[in-house]
C-alpha cells in the first residue's frame, strides 16, 4: 500500500479546481483488494470510472445483493464479507448523509481501516463541473451519483464567483415553508408528528417572501438552497416562492425535497423548468400505501411532461432514529464539545417564519414549543439593515454552542425500514430494543 495525502486529495477537490487523479489512482491500485461499498448510482458510476482507468475491483457490498447480484460485471455481496481487511481498501459510496456517520463508524468497528469518501473522489474524476461554471441541476442531480446538499465543490464553485475578501459564504440553507404533511414517519428528522394539530400549518406566504429577501441580500453566497416542510406542495404558493428564490443569484441550486405523496398541481409548476431547480423525490415505495404510490407516480410523469428536473431516491434498507428532544441539562463544555463535532451547523441552518435556527432540530425544539433559547436563533423578522443582519448572521455562526445542543443525544441508532409509518414519542427516552 503507498503512502497518500487523502486530506490533501479531498480539500483540492472540494476547492472546485480541476483535479490531477493520477497519484490517487496509483494509491487506489497499490491495495490488494478494492471494494465498493454501495451499488446504485453513486457505486455504479465509481466503479466505471475505476474499471476504466485500469484499477481491479474485487466486489461490491450493498445489502441488496441478492437482488442486484452484479454491477458493472463485478458480484455484489453482503456488507463486511471480505477478508483480509488489513489489505482491502473500501470505497464507501453511500450518498445519504441521514445514515452515512453510522455506516462509516460500522467500518471502523467492523476492521476495516482504508477508506475513500466515494463521494469526493466523484467530485475530483467524474463530475463535469469547476469554478467558473454555471451548474445545471440537471446535470448535476440527474446523474443521482450525488446530491448537491452536501457537496462541497458545488458549495465551493458558488462562493468562488464573489470577490469579498470576507465572504459570508453557507454550505447550504434549508427553507422551511410548512410544518405539515401528508406522510407519518415514525422516525421523522423534522419530528412533524410531535406538532399538535393546531400548529400542522402553512408559513404564511408574506413572511416567507420577505425572509427569502433579507436572508439572501445580507448574504454574499450559498450552496444549496433545500425548500421543504413538512411537504412543500401542500403550501399553495410554492411556485410564487419559488419564482422569488429565483430572483436571487448568490446560490447554485434550488432542491425541492419531497415524498411525492400529495397531489401536485399544474399551477404550483409554474416557473420551475429552470436549470437551477431539481426536485427531489424520496423512495419510501416499502413503507407506503399503494394509493400514494400512485400519487407518486403521477406526480413524476407530471414533472416530466413540463420537462423539469427531478430526481427519485434510491430505496435505503436502512434509516436513522434521530435524537430524543428533552433536556438533557449538559454543561457548558460538553455542549461546546458537541459544536464542534456536528455535521449540521453551519451547514444546515434553515431559515423558518422570520428565523434562522442552526439545524432541523433546532428548528423543531423551537417550533414545537419545546424551548426557546434567544440564542438559538437569528430574528431575520425584526432586522433593520443588511449589515446589522449580516453581523448577527456571522455571530450565530461563530458562537462556540447552541442551547439546542444541551437538547441532541446525536444519532440513536439506525432503523431497518426507512420511513416506517407511525408515531414514537421522542420527548422522552427511548427503548432502542424496538429497533433491533
Amino acid at each position: 500500500m503507498g503512502e497518500f495525502d487523502l486530506s490533501a486529495y479531498y480539500g483540492k477537490v472540494h476547492s472546485g479546481d480541476i483535479v490531477d487523479n493520477t497519484d490517487i489512482l496509483e494509491y487506489i491500485k497499490s491495495f490488494e483488494q478494492v471494494v465498493l461499498w454501495g451499488a446504485s448510482y453513486l457505486g455504479s458510476a465509481m466503479g466505471k470510472y475505476l474499471l476504466e482507468n485500469g484499477v481491479n475491483i474485487k466486489e461490491y457490498w450493498d445489502m441488496r445483493c441478492n437482488e442486484l447480484e452484479k454491477v458493472n460485471g463485478i458480484n455484489v455481496v453482503m456488507p463486511f464479507t471480505t477478508q483480509n481487511k488489513e489489505n482491502t481498501l473500501v470505497i464507501f459510496c453511500i450518498g445519504n448523509n441521514v445514515i452515512r456517520s453510522g455506516l462509516l463508524k460500522n467500518l471502523k468497528i467492523n476492521g476495516y481501516s482504508n477508506v475513500i469518501r466515494g463521494d469526493y473522489l466523484y467530485m475530483g474524476t467524474v463530475c463535469p463541473f469547476c469554478n467558473g461554471m454555471e451548474i445545471d441541476s440537471k446535470v448535476c442531480q440527474g446523474t443521482m451519483c450525488c446530491r448537491s446538499i452536501f457537496c462541497q465543490r458545488l458549495s465551493s464553485i458558488v462562493k468562488n464567483r464573489g470577490n469579498s475578501e470576507n465572504p459570508l459564504h453557507m454550505f447550504s440553507v434549508t427553507l422551511i415553508v410548512n410544518q405539515r404533511c401528508s406522510l407519518k414517519c415514525k422516525c421523522c428528522t423534522s419530528y412533524m408528528n410531535e406538532y399538535p394539530l393546531n400548529k400542522r400549518i402553512d408559513v404564511p406566504t408574506d413572511r416567507i417572501l420577505e425572509d427569502i429577501d433579507k436572508f439572501f441580500d445580507a448574504m454574499d453566497s450559498v450552496g444549496t438552497v433545500t425548500v421543504m416542510g413538512g411537504e412543500p406542495f401542500m403550501h399553495p404558493d410554492l411556485s410564487i416562492i419559488i419564482r422569488k428564490l429565483l430572483e436571487k443569484r448568490n446560490f447554485g441550486i434550488i432542491s425541492i425535497a419531497t415524498s411525492g405523496t400529495w397531489p401536485i398541481k399544474e399551477e404550483q409548476l409554474i416557473g420551475l423548468n429552470d436549470k437551477r431547480i431539481n426536485v427531489s423525490f424520496s423512495n419510501y415505495e416499502q413503507s407506503i400505501k399503494p394509493n400514494q404510490i400512485d400519487v407518486m407516480r403521477k406526480n413524476v410523469e407530471l414533472l416530466k411532461q413540463h420537462g423539469i428536473a427531478y430526481t427519485m431516491g434510491v430505496y435505503l434498507p436502512e434509516w436513522s432514529v434521530p435524537s430524543t428532544l428533552y433536556d438533557l441539562n449538559d454543561s457548558e463544555e460538553t455542549m461546546i464539545k458537541k459544536k464542534k463535532g456536528c455535521i449540521m451547523p453551519p451547514r444546515c441552518m434553515q431559515v423558518k417564519n422570520g428565523k434562522l435556527h442552526p439545524c432541523d432540530f433546532g428548528t423543531a425544539l423551537y417550533s414545537i414549543g419545546i424551548a426557546d433559547y434567544e440564542m438559538d436563533y437569528v430574528d431575520i423578522a425584526s432586522s433593520t439593515s443588511r449589515d446589522e443582519l449580516r453581523q448577527k448572521i456571522r455571530s450565530f455562526i461563530d458562537q462556540p454552542y447552541y442551547r439546542t445542543c444541551g437538547h441532541c443525544a446525536g444519532l440513536m441508532g439506525l432503523t431497518s425500514k426507512a420511513a416506517e409509518q407511525g408515531y414514537m414519542d421522542f420527548k422522552k427516552p427511548i427503548d432502542m430494543n424496538l429497533f433491533k
